[in-house]
């Protein structure tokens, strides 16, 4: 099956048109790169010496019926940050393939690693959250206002079908009905919506960094909205993120150097930006609770299976897990 994928691939990026609009020489070589839950991601060079990233989409998690496009057009607002992909080639015809394509410009580096690329990973944030997006633009995005009632409503449909099943056991359901109900009464949205509004990417783990000796990349846009950049911070330091493809745990000495940076490169107050990440932190492990345990309950179905995220997902359901990391913002759950 994997080798018919390559195969048709090859096949499809003869056309001299697709060729013509990523400036692509003959292809050389296909590879299998990477996939999460919605995409699978191919690489490819050619014989200019020019390196491509061809991207399958099987489903949107935002509920967009033209997830690729959606994904096309942000990433044409941030190039100028000189911090993502170009985007290259939108393909949603569905005319070769069954799925929506997506053709960019491959970067290189490696995955962040949170001990020594604290400070890239601030700059990096520094020139996306800077960049400045018209009314147009803006409108061509998602926008998250009220960033409490909506991480609410996100787990309302997260959870859905969480709760007909028994796929999640019974500690899972009370983390996660303890945090629902406490997110529910400390709802502050005017609080978020007051402050400075910017494209955020919501999916900030290390393996969407790519760092080199001194440059650092954002990659995998599938899901951006126009909002506050505390979505990308509270993500990025939460352990829900760094602990889901390496063992990290940051100190807060680490948290606090890494803020105080990034606060310094948006010209923002540090003490503002460190209380609402503490203030917005039991949202966003809301929003990565419920969305495991919708994978949890849903893993069967998925087009495209991962058991490190399957097994990664249940360990964050577990009392011993999650009692004292919520413990530390003021939930508690008991048990």
């Amino acid at each position: 099956m994997e080798q018919q994928i390559l195969s048709k691939i090859k096949e499809y990026l003869k056309n001299a048109t697709i060729n013509t609009e990523c400036n692509m020489g003959e292809v050389q070589k296909v590879d299998f790169l990477a996939q999460g839950e919605y995409n699978r991601n191919f690489f490819i060079s050619d014989n200019l010496g020019q390196n491509f990233v061809f991207r399958i989409n099987y489903g949107s998690q935002i509920n967009q019926a033209k997830q690729a496009r959606y994904e096309f057009q942000a990433l044409n607002m941030l190039f100028p940050s000189g911090r993502t992909p170009k985007p290259l080639l939108l393909d949603d015809s569905k005319q070769y393939f069954d799925h929506d394509i997506l053709i960019e410009q491959f970067l290189p580096g490696r995955p962040l690693i949170y001990e020594r690329d604290l400070s890239q990973a601030a700059e990096i944030f520094g020139d996306v959250h800077r960049l400045t997006l018209d009314d147009h633009q803006i409108s061509q995005l998602i926008t998250e206002t009220n960033i409490c009632s909506d991480r609410i409503n996100e787990a309302k449909s997260l959870l859905e079908t969480v709760f007909q099943s028994n796929k999640v056991d019974k500690d899972g359901k009370k983390i996660l009905t303890t945090l629902f109900n406490w997110c529910n009464n400390h709802v502050d949205d005017q609080y978020f919506s007051q402050q400075p509004q910017n494209i955020v990417n919501t999916e900030v783990n290390s393996n969407n960094f790519l760092i080199t000796d001194d440059y650092g990349y954002l990659i995998d846009w599938e899901k951006p909205v126009y909002s506050n950049s505390v979505q990308d911070l509270t993500q990025f330091l939460a352990k829900t993120t760094t602990l889901w493809r390496t063992d990290t745990i940051l100190s807060q000495k680490q948290v606090d150097q890494f803020l105080l940076y990034y606060s310094r490169l948006v010209e923002r107050s540090y003490e503002e930006v460190k209380e609402s990440v503490i203030s917005y932190m039991p949202f966003l492990l809301l929003r990565a609770l419920s969305w495991c345990a919708m994978l949890i309950t849903t893993y069967d179905e998925k087009p495209i299976q991962n058991e490190e995220i399957y097994l990664r997902s249940k360990m964050y359901l577990t009392i011993d897990f999650a009692k004292p990391l919520l413990k530390e913002y003021g939930v508690n759950i008991d048990g």
